[in-house]
C-alpha cells in the first residue's frame, strides 16, 4: 500500500471526543485521561472548531486553576480536509508538532486523525514495516531513574517534545515507562489537593517518584523490525517503544514521531525536509543564519551521491547554568536513502553548536561513503 493513495477520510476517527467553550480544565483533563488522549479539540455550539487543548500547554501553565475555562488556554491548531492524502497529514504533523490533526469541512469538525491512526497503517506498508529498528530509532536515549521525581521526567519530556520517557534502575536496566498522561494526572491531583488544602489549612506537599506512576516497559530487541515495534506500541497504548540490548539496557527509542517520519520518507518527498525544534527565540536572524549553514551543509552532502539526504532535524535544549548564561545542546539527525546519521554538541554559542554538529554529520557521511566505495572496489 502506497501512503499517497490513502485519503484522510478512510482513516480518520469520526466519533470525535471534544470539549466545548465554557467547559473547565478539570473536565477536559478528565476526558483526556478517560480516553487516553494527549489533545482535545474545542468546539462551539454550532460544532465549529475554535481551538485545541493539549497536555503540553497545561503543564507549562503551572499556576493555572483546574477550574479555569478551556478557552483561556486553548491554541489554534492546523486543520486538514477529508480528501487530503495521508502523506499530507504526516507532513503537517511533523511540521507543526501535533499528535493529532482536526479534520474540517466547511468550518465543521467532522473527524480527527492521530499518529496512532497512522501507526495502524504501517503493517500494510511493507517497505516501511520491514525497516530495521536501528534505521528508525533515536540512539542514546534520554532516560530517568526509577527514584527520580516526576517533575524531572516531565522536564525531560517537555524538552524533547515527547509524551513518554523510559525508566531505568540503578544498573541502567529498563524497568518501565513514564507517560505524560500519568505524570500530569499526579500533578493535577497535587494541585487539587493544594486547592483543598488552602481551605483546610494543610500545605504538605508529597513528592511522587517515577517508579510510583510508571507503566510496564514496552520494548523490542535491536534485531527487530519497525513492524514489531509498532505492534507493541499499539498493543500497550504507548507513544514510544524502547530498543534494548541483551542486558535490557536502552540503546534507542522509537517514538510515534519517528514512525510517521519513516512514513513520510517513503511517501516520495520532494527536496530535503528540514526542521528545528526546541529553539525558543522570537528574533528571526538566528534562524536565517542557521538555515544558511544548513544550506551549505546540504550542498556538500549532495556531492556524496551514494547517500541522498531526505530529512534533517534538529532539537535544541537550553541549559541555564548560572545567571543569564545559557549553554545550548543541539542534537541532529540526518536521514539519507541508505542510512541514519546522528550528531550532538554543546556550546555556549548557539552558532558554534550548530556548526560543530553539521561538521560531525559531514565527517560521518564521508566516512560511510568511503567505506562503501572501498567495499565496491574489493568486490569488483
Amino acid at each position: 500500500m502506497e501512503p499517497e493513495s490513502i485519503k484522510v477520510e478512510e482513516v480518520m476517527t469520526r466519533d470525535v471526543i471534544s470539549v466545548k467553550i465554557g467547559d473547565t480544565i478539570a473536565k477536559a483533563i478528565s476526558k483526556m485521561q478517560e480516553h487516553g488522549f494527549h489533545e482535545l479539540p474545542v468546539i462551539n455550539d454550532r460544532g465549529e472548531l475554535v481551538g485545541f487543548l493539549n497536555y503540553r500547554v497545561l503543564i507549562r501553565r503551572k499556576s493555572l486553576s483546574i477550574y479555569s475555562r478551556v478557552e483561556n488556554v486553548m491554541v489554534k491548531p492546523p486543520t486538514v480536509d477529508p480528501d487530503a492524502s495521508i502523506v499530507d497529514v504526516v507532513k503537517l504533523m511533523v511540521d507543526a508538532g501535533y499528535r493529532s490533526i482536526p479534520v474540517v469541512r466547511k468550518n465543521k469538525l467532522v473527524g480527527i486523525i492521530s499518529r496512532t491512526d497512522i501507526l495502524r497503517l504501517v503493517p500494510e506498508m511493507k517497505e516501511v514495516a520491514d525497516l530495521p529498528v536501528e534505521d528508525v530509532m533515536t540512539s542514546e536515549p534520554d532516560v530517568v531513574e526509577e527514584n527520580s521525581p516526576i517533575e524531572y521526567a516531565i522536564d525531560i519530556m517537555r524538552k524533547l517534545g515527547e509524551m513518554s520517557v523510559p525508566v531505568v534502575d540503578e544498573n541502567r536496566k529498563l524497568v518501565g515507562i513514564v507517560h505524560m498522561r500519568d505524570a500530569s494526572r499526579a500533578i493535577w491531583r497535587d494541585k487539587e489537593r493544594a486547592s483543598m488544602g488552602e481551605v483546610s489549612g494543610e500545605k504538605k506537599k508529597v513528592q511522587v517518584l517515577a517508579k510510583e506512576i510508571m507503566s510496564p516497559p514496552v520494548y523490542v530487541e535491536e534485531s527487530a523490525c519497525l513492524c514489531d515495534a509498532v505492534e507493541n506500541m499499539l498493543k500497550f497504548h504507548s507513544s514510544i517503544c524502547v530498543v534494548v540490548d541483551k542486558k535490557m539496557a536502552p540503546i534507542g527509542v522509537i517514538s510515534q514521531r519517528d514512525v510517521i517520519e519513516a512514513v513520510m520518507r517513503k511517501g516520495k518527498p520532494e527536496g530535503v525536509f528540514v526542521q528545528i525544534t526546541g529553539l525558543d527565540i522570537e528574533d528571526t536572524e538566528p534562524y536565517l543564519a542557521i538555515y544558511d549553514m544548513v544550506e551549505d551543509f546540504l550542498k556538500k552532502i549532495n556531492r556524496f551521491k551514494e547517500f541522498k539526504p531526505q530529512m534533517l532535524t534538529f532539537h535544541v535544549e537550553e541549559h541555564h547554568i548560572s545567571g543569564k548564561e545559557i549553554k545550548y545542546s543541539v542534537r541532529a539527525r540526518l536521514t539519507t536513502d541508505r542510512k541514519l546519521f546522528f550528531a550532538k554538541d554543546y556550546d555556549w554559542n548557539l552558532y558554534r553548536a550548530f556548526r560543530d554538529v553539521l561538521e560531525t554529520l559531514e565527517r560521518n557521511v564521508k566516512k560511510e561513503r568511503d567505506k562503501l566505495l572501498e567495499y565496491r572496489r574489493e568486490v569488483l
